[in-house]
C-alpha cells in the first residue's frame, strides 16, 4: 500500500476538522422538533424516496449531533439522504430506547449501535471474525474520541450471521442496516456467490433474527434493490467485495423483494408494522433512485413477532 502524500494528507485533516465543526455547530444549533404527536407516523416498509429524508429532519439533527461518523452520513451530498432515511425511519417507529436489548448485525464502522447505547438501549453488535470494514483509525479516531459522545458499554459479538450464538427470544429490537445485500459475498475469500444460494443464505439469516428476536419484539432491515435488466451503471461498484463477477450486484432484484423480505417476515409469524407500502414498479421513477444510480434504490422492513 503506497503512503498518502503530503496534500492528500492535509485534504484528509481537513475533512476530519471539518466533520469535528460540523458536529459542534449542530450541538449549538436548537434541536429540531416535531410539530405535533401525527409527525411521528412515517411509513415503515416503503422503497427509498427522495421526498422522505426531509420528513426525517428531527431525526437526521438528533444523530448528527452525537459523533463525527453520523454527522458525516446524515449530512453527505454523496449519500443523498439514503442513511437519513434508513437510520431515522427506525427512530421514528421507536417511542423509547431505555433498556431496550438490542442486536445489530453486521455493523461494520457505523455508530449507530454507540447512539442506540447513548439512550439507554442494551446493545450487542454483531460481525464476521474478521471486519469486511474496518473501524476508523488514526486521526480521526482521535479527534472522535474528544468530540463524540459517550455512549454505555456495547458488547461486540463475532461470528456467522447464517448462526447466531444466542438463545431464542434475546432481544426486544433486532437490527441490519445495509448488510444482506452482502450476501452475493463470500467473506474472507472474496468469492461471488450464484443468486439462488443468496437466497437461500438470506432466509437462514432472516429465521435467525426472528429466532432471537423476543415475541413483541421488532426486527429492522434495511437494504438495496435493483432492476438489472435496465441499470448500466453503480456508483458503489468500486467497492463491491467480490473479486470475480457480475458487472452489477450488491441489490436485490427489486421484483424478488416482496417475497423474499415482506411476504417471507410474514410468513415467520410476524406483522409487518403499518402494512406493506413497497412497490416494485415505483423503481421506474427517477425519485426512488439512490446515490448508486438509475434503477437502484433502497428499501426498509418493520415487522413486529407474534
Amino acid at each position: 500500500m503506497t503512503k498518502p502524500t503530503a496534500m492528500e494528507r492535509v485534504r484528509y485533516g481537513g475533512r476530519v476538522m471539518g466533520q469535528a465543526a460540523g458536529v459542534i455547530t449542530a450541538r449549538l444549533r436548537p434541536a429540531v422538533t416535531r410539530v405535533d404527536a401525527a409527525g411521528r407516523l412515517h411509513p415503515s416498509n416503503v422503497m427509498f424516496k427522495v421526498a422522505r429524508p426531509p420528513m426525517l429532519e428531527p431525526e437526521r439533527s438528533t444523530l448528527e449531533r452525537f459523533d463525527l461518523y453520523l454527522y458525516d452520513i446524515m449530512n453527505s451530498p454523496r449519500l443523498q439522504g439514503q442513511i437519513v432515511f434508513e437510520y431515522g425511519t427506525l427512530l421514528r417507529a421507536t417511542h423509547r430506547w431505555a433498556g431496550l436489548r438490542v442486536l445489530d448485525v453486521g455493523t461494520g464502522r457505523s455508530t449507530f449501535p454507540a447512539w442506540m447505547s447513548s439512550e439507554g438501549a442494551v446493545v450487542t453488535t454483531f460481525d464476521l471474525p474478521h471486519r469486511a470494514e474496518p473501524r476508523p483509525s488514526g486521526f480521526q479516531a482521535r479527534v472522535n474520541s474528544l468530540i463524540g459522545r459517550r455512549s454505555g458499554t456495547v458488547r461486540e459479538v463475532a461470528g456467522s450471521m447464517c448462526c447466531l450464538p444466542f438463545a431464542d427470544a434475546s432481544f426486544d429490537l433486532v437490527t441490519s442496516l445495509s448488510v444482506v445485500e452482502h450476501l452475493d459475498t463470500n467473506l474472507p475469500d472474496r468469492a461471488f456467490v450464484p443468486y439462488e444460494e443468496q437466497r437461500r443464505r438470506l432466509g437462514q439469516v432472516i429465521d435467525e433474527m426472528i429466532r432471537v428476536t423476543t415475541g413483541g419484539g421488532h426486527l429492522y432491515i434495511t437494504s438495496e434493490c435493483c432492476d438489472f435488466e435496465r441499470a448500466t451503471t453503480d456508483g458503489w461498484k468500486p467497492a463491491y467485495y467480490y473479486v470475480d463477477g457480475p458487472a452489477l450486484a450488491g441489490a436485490w432484484p427489486v421484483r424478488d423483494v416482496p417475497e423474499l423480505f415482506y411476504r417471507y417476515i410474514a410468513s415467520r409469524g410476524c406483522e409487518l408494522v403499518g402494512g406493506v407500502g413497497f412497490a416494485a414498479a415505483d423503481i421506474d421513477r427517477a425519485d426512488h433512485w439512490t446515490w448508486r444510480g438509475p434503477y437502484f434504490s433502497g428499501f426498509s422492513v418493520l415487522a413486529r413477532k407474534l
